[in-house]
């Protein structure tokens, strides 16, 4: 299939799109008193409450077991999550937010409604809705191999 298209330009837009989400996300890190990576792992259980295992955030965020490790222990400290152990499997413990986290929430979520709205600005919403699913194709495709 001709795509007309530079697989480069594919690329370099998406790693422009990555580094302006990590610069947002470190200031505002840095702004809650937390890490990098203790932002990363307060926001994915915010925003996936059903996935609240460090497994879950390790393949689903695609962090290295290193990443999740080195923030789960500081949060413990600060009280910002707990560990809960399943009541099925002993062996899995979950990781919930307290209420002592949701200040430094508001302060990352923002954040994240001003990546989307930087990234959006200008765009139909309707150009928005068919750029999900096309990307959502693509992962598709790409899991097919």
């Amino acid at each position: 299939m001709d795509t007309n298209f530079k697989i480069s330009n594919i690329l370099y837009n998406m790693k422009h799109i990555g580094d302006l989400y990590y610069d947002l996300s470190s200031k505002a890190a840095k702004e809650c008193n937390l890490t990098k990576p203790e932002a990363d792992i307060l926001l994915f259980i915010k925003n996936n409450p059903e996935f609240n295992t460090a497994k879950d955030i390790v393949k689903l965020r695609g962090f290295s077991k290193a990443y999740v490790s080195k923030a789960v222990e500081p949060l413990l400290d600060k009280e910002l999550i707990t560990i809960e152990i399943d009541k099925e499997d002993r062996r899995c413990q979950h990781l919930l937010l307290t209420e002592k986290s949701e200040p430094l929430l508001d302060i990352l979520l923002k954040m994240q409604r001003e990546f989307i709205d930087i990234i959006t600005d200008g765009i139909d919403k309707e150009d928005i809705k068919t750029y999900i699913k096309i990307m959502d194709s693509f992962y598709k495709n790409s899991k097919k191999r």
